[in-house]
């Protein structure tokens, strides 16, 4: 028995303004899951990274390919590798972005879109991010 479903791909690349760096996405609307979540799947190119930011509602990050760093505001930074999982709550800011030598992919899931989607904050500088790469 065959299922049909009916799936909008929207592709393209993240503006500059919320990160630094090349970052691409693919984002997935289907009616395969709920109504109120989006799947989306996001490539950062060797030192491509977000800025700081806040979200509104609950993400959650599946690391897909390559070396990621993932930090919330306050905490250590946390390497990422492939298969790895990172809950992010609504209101805490964190950025993530590639390592300096590979790219990095995660798959988004992100719940209760209608609550908004988020704030952008100041970018992660340069200085901050080369000094994470040296420890």
């Amino acid at each position: 028995m065959s299922t049909n479903y009916s799936a909008v791909i929207e592709e393209g690349k993240v503006p500059g303004t919320y990160m630094t760096g090349e970052v691409s996405y693919k984002k997935q609307s289907s009616d395969i899951h709920p109504e109120n979540t989006v799947i989306k799947e996001v490539t950062f190119e060797p030192c491509a990274r977000s800025n700081w930011h806040r979200n509104e509602s609950l993400h959650m990050l599946i690391a897909k390919d390559g070396t990621g760093y993932y930090q919330e505001r306050g905490s250590a930074v946390r390497m990422l590798t492939k298969n790895e999982v990172v809950t992010i709550l609504p209101g805490v800011e964190h950025w993530y972005g590639a390592t300096p030598f590979d790219k990095f992919s995660y798959v988004a899931i992100i719940t209760e879109i209608d609550k908004g989607h988020g704030t952008w904050l100041e970018k992660v500088t340069d200085g901050e991010y080369y000094l994470l790469s040296s420890h």
